[in-house]
């Protein structure tokens, strides 16, 4: 039986995730147990084939995008949405809340039409994903963990905490007692609370728990700060994720 064969694929997004991946101290040992088929920012040579499992990164925000995930998804064992943008739209979704024509209009004058798009959605909107990696970027915690879980045929398990314990966990001052907007009692948690470790409130870029207790964060939030602020908090990140697409306003048509 040979190695598995693994593909990175990434869409409109910073890339980030995969110099996450480059950057973990475990690469070499995962390099040594698959073969990478397609990884473009880490090989010279790809190809484009059968593959046991996908990564996918970033948001489908063309036509060629979202057919060449169908084709990414024909042809694999398993596909892994990777951060952020891939699970929840990311940075891109924003542009959900704009003028499409009119931005691509003011980027490209006469020659807007000749660059199509869709509305950003998560990949799950267009394809079964089997297993999403959240975070901006992932953290290498969390793509060792995943790969170990996976090539030991074990479904990998998302927990279900949110980012106030991980604060709990490294003695953290809760920033919403100290009335500042924080999107960690809704927000998924197991990144180690990095933001509030550093005095900067959670904006949720790892999404929202299954089943958050919005009201009464909101009910909180509307204490200590305004509706422009209560949105800007929720709509960076997984603007268009269950729950927190809830709080973030008109999508444009």
């Amino acid at each position: 039986m040979g190695k598995p064969r693994v593909a990175i694929f990434d869409l409109t997004d910073c890339e980030g995730c995969e110099v996450v991946i480059l950057n973990s101290e475990n690469v070499d040992k995962i390099v040594e147990g698959v073969e990478f088929v397609h990884f473009r920012i880490g090989q010279a040579r790809n190809e484009f084939s059968e593959f046991d499992i996908a990564f996918i990164e970033g948001a489908a925000v063309t036509p060629e995008e979202v057919e060449f995930i169908k084709k990414v998804r024909e042809h694999s064992k398993v596909v892994v949405a990777l951060g952020t943008c891939a699970c929840f739209g990311g940075i891109a979704a924003l542009t959900n809340f704009a003028d499409a024509e009119e931005s691509k209009r003011y980027v490209y004058g006469e020659k807007a039409s000749a660059f199509p798009t869709v509305k950003v959605q998560p990949l799950g909107a267009h394809i079964k994903v089997d297993v999403m990696v959240r975070g901006c970027p992932i953290s290498k915690e969390d793509f060792d963990g995943l790969v170990s879980d996976v090539f030991a045929g074990r479904i990998p398990r998302e927990h279900a905490r949110p980012v106030c314990i991980d604060c709990k966990l490294k003695e953290n001052p809760c920033l919403l007692v100290n009335k500042i907007p924080c999107a960690g009692p809704m927000s998924y948690g197991g990144c180690g609370a990095p933001c509030p470790s550093s005095n900067m409130p959670c904006d949720g870029c790892r999404g929202p728990l299954e089943v958050p207790e919005l009201n009464a964060e909101l009910e909180l939030l509307k204490k200590i700060a305004d509706e422009d602020d209560i949105t800007r908090l929720f709509r960076k990140y997984a603007v268009v994720a269950p729950y927190f697409v809830t709080l973030n306003g008109e999508v444009k048509k």
